[in-house]
């Protein structure tokens, strides 16, 4: 095995694995000296700056260095014709209209290999759950779910991502460059529709600032998505410090209607290191393809 991004969900998912018995890392390739030096310290094994510098004697990579699609596809094309089958957490690549989804899958078939996205959020608790619930619901109208995350309990990448520390203004300018926020819930909201067969003919999102003591706390992220016949899909994700009753609650309302909630919340960090290894058990069952979180079979 392999790791492209040498950052704590990367390092954690292919210890996981290995600890699992899914294969034996064999190199960690990150362009940062301090990371490649934490990665050799954690798996003791060598980290390169670069893939070029790597020998292609691997079977499975993990791909967890940026949520953007255009950045990651070339590397993950790269690692299919290499030979190689592919896990990433790249959150972009979760949305099934992204342009380099269709060409992965081009190179899937002609590798005659996979790659899984796999993850907490975009992959499971905004996407996938809430897809396989209304499958147990008739004439579904709309999906609704609420993600509420203390993010005392997560890796600090992701505090830094909410904004956490800044001034309300520092928080609109890093809002409007796209330093902050989450990536993967267009992705999510995306996914799910597909996922339902839906149209999409409408998206609105918005970002708006958790503030306490005149301080960020975090963000409150929203998108909704109106569907063609009147159908509609609605994410909206708080994570702050020391935010109040965490848990995730989906609601689908149609003929027939649940609400389901997951008390303290689905577990984001543990969960996306679960997703990778179940995933790494599983890719060489599955024929070669591109599989986004809802193309996955219920057993992965």
């Amino acid at each position: 095995m392999i790791l492209v991004g040498a950052g704590q969900i990367g390092l954690d998912g292919i210890a996981a694995a290995w600890d699992a018995g899914v294969g034996r890392p064999v190199a960690v390739v990150d362009p940062d000296p301090v990371a490649r030096a934490a990665a050799e310290a954690v798996l003791g094994i060598p980290a390169w700056e670069s893939l070029d510098e790597v020998d292609d004697a691997y079977e499975l990579a993990f791909v967890a260095f940026s949520s953007r699609a255009a950045v990651v596809a070339p590397v993950v094309a790269r690692l299919l014709a290499s030979g190689a089958h592919v896990i990433t957490t790249c959150e972009e690549l979760a949305d099934p209209t992204a342009g380099e989804v269709n060409d992965l899958r081009s190179v899937c078939r002609e590798a005659g290999r996979s790659v899984v996205v796999a993850g907490a959020n975009p992959g499971f608790v905004m996407d996938r759950v809430p897809m396989l619930l209304a499958g147990g619901c008739r004439d579904v109208r709309s999906v609704s779910v609420v993600r509420r995350v203390d993010t005392r309990t997560r890796r600090r990448a992701l505090v830094a991502k909410t904004g956490h520390g800044m001034t309300p203004g520092e928080f609109s300018r890093a809002a409007e460059s796209g330093a902050i926020g989450h990536v993967g819930l267009e992705a999510s909201a995306k996914a799910l529709a597909a996922g339902l067969g839906w149209r999409v003919v409408g998206v609105t999102l918005s970002m708006e600032p958790i503030v306490g003591g005149g301080s960020v706390l975090g963000q409150d992220q929203r998108i909704h998505l109106v569907c063609e016949g009147g159908r509609s899909i609605e994410l909206a994700l708080s994570m702050a410090w020391g935010l109040d009753e965490p848990g995730d609650r989906i609601s689908i309302r149609g003929a027939t209607s649940l609400d389901v909630q997951i008390q303290g919340g689905f577990p984001g960090d543990e969960g996306t290191t679960a997703r990778m290894v179940n995933a790494a058990r599983q890719i060489t069952a599955l024929d070669p393809g591109f599989y986004g979180p809802i193309d996955l079979p219920v057993w992965i």
